[in-house]
């Protein structure tokens, strides 16, 4: 059995794992060197830790901080439609439509697959918001 440090480190891998859409603890164990019930047994303490990780990181102002992140990246966006639409030469608006999407993409996916947007949604329907 490793160290309380060690078992935190693969918690964080197999969490980085699952963010890739790695979902096989058979699959997960093999890329992060680990064994099958060492994944097992992580992702039953993610489960179990879940609700306390997202409340405790609710109060310490995880959902303003990625709210701010969210606004910062829609103002990036905007910044890039107008050089976007102001842009002459093909080669740098390509360039430009390749940031706009990843930029897109990543507003999407956090406001898509976040907890923050889950608890967010779960407060809201509690305050009849």
């Amino acid at each position: 059995m490793g160290t309380h440090h060690e078992t935190m480190m693969r918690r964080e891998q197999v969490s980085i794992c699952l963010s890739k859409s790695m979902t096989s603890t058979k699959m997960i164990a093999a890329q992060i060197g680990a064994t099958v019930p060492q994944v097992d047994n992580d992702l039953r303490w993610m489960r179990k830790s879940s609700r306390k990780w997202l409340s405790g990181h609710t109060l310490d102002g995880y959902i303003f901080e990625t709210r701010k992140a969210i606004d910062q990246i829609s103002d990036i966006i905007m910044d890039l439609q107008a050089m976007r639409s102001k842009e002459n030469d093909i080669d740098r608006k390509l360039r430009i439509m390749h940031e706009l999407a990843d930029k897109i993409n990543m507003k999407w996916v956090m406001q898509g697959d976040g907890p923050t947007l889950m608890h967010i949604n779960t407060v809201k329907d509690n305050d009849g918001r």
